[in-house]
Protein backbone atom coordinates (compact mmCIF):
# COMPACT_ATOMS: atom_id res chain seq x y z
CA UNK A 1 0.00 0.00 0.00
CA UNK A 2 1.15 3.29 -0.71
CA UNK A 3 2.17 6.00 1.75
CA UNK A 4 0.27 9.31 1.47
CA UNK A 5 3.15 11.61 0.05
CA UNK A 6 4.32 14.24 3.29
CA UNK A 7 5.13 17.53 1.90
CA UNK A 8 8.43 18.39 2.91
CA UNK A 9 9.11 21.14 5.16
CA UNK A 10 11.66 23.99 3.46
CA UNK A 11 13.98 25.52 6.52
CA UNK A 12 13.50 28.68 7.47
CA UNK A 13 15.97 31.25 8.74
CA UNK A 14 15.36 34.50 11.09
CA UNK A 15 13.60 37.42 10.10
CA UNK A 16 14.71 40.11 12.45
CA UNK A 17 13.62 43.69 12.50
CA UNK A 18 15.16 46.63 14.51
CA UNK A 19 12.66 49.35 15.12
CA UNK A 20 13.80 52.42 16.72
CA UNK A 21 11.75 54.46 19.10
CA UNK A 22 12.16 57.98 21.08
CA UNK A 23 12.84 55.98 23.85
CA UNK A 24 14.59 52.26 22.63
CA UNK A 25 15.16 49.56 20.18
CA UNK A 26 13.20 46.74 19.70
CA UNK A 27 13.87 43.36 17.95
CA UNK A 28 11.45 41.78 16.38
CA UNK A 29 12.11 38.62 14.73
CA UNK A 30 8.93 36.98 12.45
CA UNK A 31 8.20 33.51 12.06
CA UNK A 32 7.93 32.62 8.85
CA UNK A 33 5.80 29.66 7.37
CA UNK A 34 7.42 26.18 7.01
CA UNK A 35 5.68 25.01 3.74
CA UNK A 36 6.90 26.09 0.60
CA UNK A 37 2.77 27.16 -1.00
CA UNK A 38 3.09 29.20 2.33
CA UNK A 39 5.93 30.67 2.01
CA UNK A 40 5.50 31.57 -1.42
CA UNK A 41 2.15 33.28 -1.00
CA UNK A 42 3.55 35.34 2.26
CA UNK A 43 6.29 36.93 -0.31
CA UNK A 44 3.96 37.34 -3.05
CA UNK A 45 1.35 39.09 -0.93
CA UNK A 46 4.00 41.09 0.75
CA UNK A 47 5.52 42.02 -2.82
CA UNK A 48 1.13 43.30 -4.07
CA UNK A 49 1.45 45.46 -0.87
CA UNK A 50 2.01 48.90 -1.58
CA UNK A 51 2.82 50.01 2.77
CA UNK A 52 6.28 50.32 2.78
CA UNK A 53 9.14 52.59 1.86
CA UNK A 54 11.06 50.82 -0.91
CA UNK A 55 8.43 49.82 -3.66
CA UNK A 56 10.22 50.06 -7.12
CA UNK A 57 8.31 48.10 -8.99
CA UNK A 58 4.90 49.94 -7.69
CA UNK A 59 6.76 53.38 -9.60
CA UNK A 60 7.39 50.81 -12.69
CA UNK A 61 3.72 48.65 -13.02
CA UNK A 62 1.48 50.91 -11.23
CA UNK A 63 -0.80 48.56 -8.86
CA UNK A 64 -0.71 44.51 -8.21
CA UNK A 65 -4.16 43.40 -7.46
CA UNK A 66 -5.86 40.47 -7.57
CA UNK A 67 -3.13 37.89 -7.16
CA UNK A 68 -3.75 34.45 -8.19
CA UNK A 69 -2.04 30.98 -7.60
CA UNK A 70 -1.47 29.31 -10.35
CA UNK A 71 -1.37 25.43 -11.11
CA UNK A 72 1.87 23.03 -9.64
CA UNK A 73 4.48 23.54 -12.27
CA UNK A 74 3.13 26.31 -13.80
CA UNK A 75 4.29 29.88 -13.17
CA UNK A 76 3.47 30.64 -9.74
CA UNK A 77 0.94 33.93 -9.62
CA UNK A 78 -0.78 36.13 -11.80
CA UNK A 79 -1.27 39.51 -10.97
CA UNK A 80 -2.92 42.54 -12.46
CA UNK A 81 -0.87 45.91 -13.10
CA UNK A 82 -1.71 48.93 -14.72
CA UNK A 83 0.56 47.47 -17.60
CA UNK A 84 -2.23 44.79 -18.09
CA UNK A 85 -1.54 41.55 -16.13
CA UNK A 86 1.52 39.32 -15.63
CA UNK A 87 3.29 36.45 -14.37
CA UNK A 88 4.66 36.39 -11.04
CA UNK A 89 7.29 33.93 -10.74
CA UNK A 90 9.66 33.66 -7.33
CA UNK A 91 12.80 31.95 -6.60
CA UNK A 92 14.09 31.39 -3.10
CA UNK A 93 17.85 32.75 -2.90
CA UNK A 94 19.21 30.44 -0.64
CA UNK A 95 22.61 29.30 -2.17
CA UNK A 96 23.00 26.48 0.86
CA UNK A 97 25.81 24.81 -1.40
CA UNK A 98 27.99 27.46 -0.30
CA UNK A 99 27.46 27.41 3.67
CA UNK A 100 26.24 23.95 4.63
CA UNK A 101 22.62 24.72 6.60
CA UNK A 102 21.09 27.72 7.68
CA UNK A 103 22.27 27.64 10.83
CA UNK A 104 25.82 27.39 9.67
CA UNK A 105 25.94 30.90 7.67
CA UNK A 106 27.86 33.76 9.26
CA UNK A 107 26.27 35.92 7.14
CA UNK A 108 29.93 37.37 5.64
CA UNK A 109 30.22 37.38 1.95
CA UNK A 110 32.11 38.63 -0.55
CA UNK A 111 29.88 41.12 -3.15
CA UNK A 112 31.40 39.86 -5.96
CA UNK A 113 30.56 35.81 -4.82
CA UNK A 114 26.48 36.82 -3.87
CA UNK A 115 26.51 38.78 -7.34
CA UNK A 116 27.72 35.73 -8.92
CA UNK A 117 25.35 33.15 -7.40
CA UNK A 118 22.01 36.29 -7.57
CA UNK A 119 22.96 36.29 -11.78
CA UNK A 120 23.32 32.24 -11.81
CA UNK A 121 19.32 32.03 -10.45
CA UNK A 122 18.07 34.41 -12.27
CA UNK A 123 19.90 32.83 -15.85
CA UNK A 124 18.52 29.55 -14.43
CA UNK A 125 15.10 30.95 -14.29
CA UNK A 126 15.31 32.79 -17.64
CA UNK A 127 16.80 29.45 -19.58
CA UNK A 128 13.49 28.54 -19.13
CA UNK A 129 12.22 30.76 -21.38
CA UNK A 130 8.75 31.96 -20.21
CA UNK A 131 8.28 34.59 -22.75
CA UNK A 132 7.30 38.44 -21.82
CA UNK A 133 4.75 39.59 -18.94
CA UNK A 134 7.05 37.16 -16.55
CA UNK A 135 8.22 39.11 -13.19
CA UNK A 136 11.08 37.42 -11.26
CA UNK A 137 10.72 38.20 -7.78
CA UNK A 138 13.68 36.48 -5.90
CA UNK A 139 13.25 36.13 -1.90
CA UNK A 140 15.31 35.45 0.92
CA UNK A 141 13.69 33.57 4.12
CA UNK A 142 16.68 34.41 5.94
CA UNK A 143 19.04 37.51 7.02
CA UNK A 144 22.27 36.23 5.88
CA UNK A 145 21.14 35.51 1.98
CA UNK A 146 19.35 38.76 1.57
CA UNK A 147 21.43 40.25 -1.40
CA UNK A 148 21.86 43.97 -0.19
CA UNK A 149 20.96 46.87 -2.50
CA UNK A 150 24.58 47.98 -3.13
CA UNK A 151 25.39 44.61 -5.10
CA UNK A 152 21.73 44.65 -6.95
CA UNK A 153 21.97 47.99 -8.18
CA UNK A 154 24.94 46.17 -9.91
CA UNK A 155 22.60 44.05 -11.79
CA UNK A 156 21.93 45.82 -14.82
CA UNK A 157 25.14 46.28 -16.02
CA UNK A 158 26.21 42.60 -15.24
CA UNK A 159 23.03 41.16 -16.64
CA UNK A 160 23.22 43.15 -19.68
CA UNK A 161 24.43 40.76 -22.29
CA UNK A 162 22.80 37.54 -20.69
CA UNK A 163 19.65 37.90 -23.14
CA UNK A 164 17.00 38.39 -20.54
CA UNK A 165 13.74 37.92 -21.79
CA UNK A 166 12.15 38.57 -18.44
CA UNK A 167 10.45 41.64 -17.99
CA UNK A 168 11.75 42.59 -14.56
CA UNK A 169 13.47 41.19 -11.80
CA UNK A 170 13.47 41.93 -7.83
CA UNK A 171 15.13 40.94 -4.73
CA UNK A 172 12.88 40.78 -1.46
CA UNK A 173 14.21 40.70 2.00
CA UNK A 174 12.90 39.05 4.99
CA UNK A 175 11.00 41.87 6.05
CA UNK A 176 9.77 43.01 2.99
CA UNK A 177 12.42 45.39 1.59
CA UNK A 178 11.98 45.49 -2.38
CA UNK A 179 14.99 46.22 -4.81
CA UNK A 180 14.80 46.22 -8.67
CA UNK A 181 17.59 44.53 -10.35
CA UNK A 182 16.54 43.74 -13.66
CA UNK A 183 16.34 46.57 -15.42
CA UNK A 184 17.23 48.85 -13.13
CA UNK A 185 15.49 51.44 -11.44
CA UNK A 186 16.30 54.74 -12.94
CA UNK A 187 15.62 56.81 -9.74
CA UNK A 188 17.84 54.65 -7.64
CA UNK A 189 20.56 57.13 -7.09
CA UNK A 190 22.01 54.69 -3.93
CA UNK A 191 25.45 53.06 -3.56
CA UNK A 192 26.73 50.20 -5.54
CA UNK A 193 29.72 47.86 -5.03
CA UNK A 194 30.90 44.42 -4.62
CA UNK A 195 32.70 44.43 -1.73
CA UNK A 196 32.77 43.13 1.47
CA UNK A 197 29.80 42.62 3.62
CA UNK A 198 28.42 41.42 6.85
CA UNK A 199 24.43 40.32 6.61
CA UNK A 200 21.65 40.44 9.77
CA UNK A 201 21.45 41.57 12.87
Amino acid sequence: MDQPKRERKKPRGTSITLQIGPDSVVRVEKELPSGKPEIELHYAEMFCTDDQGMRPHFKRFGRFDNLRAQEENDLDFTVETDLGVKWLELAEFAPIKEVGHYQDSTGFWNGGELAELFKKLVKKKNDKLYGGSVILMVYATHDHFWVPPPIIRMMPSLLRNEGLTLEAVYMVSPHGTVVEAWPGDPASEGPMGLGNVRLGV
